[in-house]
C-alpha cells in the first residue's frame, strides 16, 4: 500500500474549487485516520460514498466553470474526470464482493489518484487561468 501524503491541495484561484478541493482533501484525510485507527468503522463504507457524490458534484461545478471560461483542454480534462469515476464506480461495486480490498488501502490509493489529478491536471487550468 502507498503512503498517505498529507499535503494540501496549491489552490487554483477560483475560490469555489479551491474550497471543494480543500473539502475533498479534508474528507479523505479523515478517512484515512479513522481507517487507520479503526479498520473495521463502521460508517466508513458511508462516507466512502460519500466521497463518491462530492467527487462527482465538484467535477461538474469544475468542469460547468472551465466551459463557461472556453477552457481549450475542456475535451481531456472532462476525460481525466471520467477515468478517476470510472475507477471509482469500480471500486464501490467491488466493495460487496466476497473479500473486498481493505478500504484503508482503496482510500488511500484514491487520495493518490486526487493528489495527482490536482498536481497535473488541475494545475494545468489554474496557470491558463492566471495566463489570461
Amino acid at each position: 500500500m502507498a503512503d498517505f501524503r498529507c499535503d494540501s491541495p496549491a489552490p487554483v484561484g477560483v475560490a469555489r474549487l479551491d474550497e471543494q478541493h480543500r473539502r475533498s482533501h479534508e474528507l479523505v484525510s479523515a478517512l484515512v485516520q479513522a481507517l487507520r485507527t479503526d479498520p473495521g468503522d463502521a460508517g466508513a463504507e458511508e462516507r466512502f460514498v460519500e466521497l463518491f457524490q462530492d467527487t462527482v458534484l465538484h467535477f461538474k461545478a469544475e468542469e460547468d466553470f472551465l466551459e463557461g471560461k472556453g477552457y481549450p483542454d475542456l475535451i481531456p480534462h472532462r476525460f481525466e474526470h471520467e477515468l478517476l469515476l470510472d475507477w471509482f464506480r469500480e471500486q464501490l461495486a467491488h466493495r460487496n464482493a466476497p473479500e473486498p480490498r481493505p478500504l484503508l488501502e482503496v482510500v488511500t490509493e484514491l487520495a493518490d489518484l486526487l493528489r495527482q489529478h490536482r498536481e497535473k491536471v488541475d494545475q494545468a487550468y489554474a496557470t491558463w487561468l492566471a495566463s489570461r
